[in-house]
């Protein structure tokens, strides 16, 4: 029951990663044919939601090393377009830090802001493809990389509810 607890909470952040992925991939072309405004509106939920998703993911890994283990586990055109996404990601983040007039604040930036979540969401990505596999991790050990990532998004959760909600004196 535990184990198929788990199963589900793996293929729930599966499921929001890419929802997610798929908005900023929209967005992202949006933005490039255009349609800033769109980013205005909806661009900083979006780049924030990107790093609030790789607050849990992180430890569904089986240890640090992600690219020999998790990255490896993925399939060819899941670690091409997760290349491209970081490269991408990081291109434009690099261009805007070092080309903009407006200084280098990265989210405030359409191009950049649009761009560098992509390499977020791919690497969560290839992190939770091979976790969701059934089979592909021991139950003891699913149990255990479940247990860490929703202490993390515990913990994260509650960080921004109070700083949010709460009043600080």
């Amino acid at each position: 029951m535990i184990v198929r607890l788990a199963y589900l909470y793996v293929r729930l952040l599966v499921g929001l990663e890419v929802l997610l992925a798929s908005l900023s991939v929209t967005l992202n072309v949006a933005m490039l044919l255009g349609a800033e405004r769109l980013y205005a509106h909806y661009g900083k939920v979006l780049f924030f939601s990107a790093f609030g998703m790789m607050l849990p993911v992180p430890f569904l890994a089986k240890e640090k090393n992600i690219w020999k283990n998790e990255f490896a586990l993925c399939p060819q055109w899941l670690r091409v377009v997760a290349v491209a996404f970081i490269v991408y990601g990081a291109a434009a983040a690099f261009y805007v830090a070092a080309f903009s007039v407006d200084g280098p604040a990265i989210e405030s930036s359409a191009l950049s802001g649009s761009a560098l979540p992509l390499a977020f969401e791919a690497l969560a990505l290839c992190i939770l493809y091979p976790v969701s596999r059934s089979g592909s991790v021991h139950a003891d050990e699913l149990i255990r990389r479940v247990r860490n990532s929703s202490i993390a998004l515990a913990v994260g959760a509650a960080y921004l509810l109070g700083r949010n909600y709460l009043p600080i004196p």
